[in-house]
């Protein structure tokens, strides 16, 4: 089987998804996450280096990449626009009276 190389950018996303994986179950701990799955704390711990950068490294080919869940993801050209047109407005305001209710 052809092994292909990963882009750059895969490359970056991947590292950048294997950091957050491994810092989460670092503040975590391995022994819920094997709890919650359902296998032994010992297979987590063998998974660490190799198997979960593979996974990290999936999800980068696959265009995924891993936030807390805390985070919101947008769409950089969403909010690309709404700062365009922010801008736009505030080019017409000359003061604050601009911006009372006639």
């Amino acid at each position: 089987m052809a092994t292909n190389q990963l882009s750059q950018d895969q490359t970056v996303r991947a590292r950048k998804n294997y950091h957050f994986i491994v810092q989460k179950l670092a503040s975590m701990g391995n022994a819920p996450v094997a709890v919650a799955v359902g296998c032994d704390e010992a297979t987590i711990s063998r998974m660490k280096p190799e198997k979960f950068e593979q996974f990290a490294q999936i999800l980068a080919v696959l265009d995924l990449k891993i936030v807390p869940n805390e985070m919101r993801c947008f769409n950089e050209r969403d909010i690309e626009m709404l700062i365009h047109a922010s801008k736009r407005w505030m080019e017409h305001i000359h003061g604050v009276d601009q911006l009372q209710e006639e």
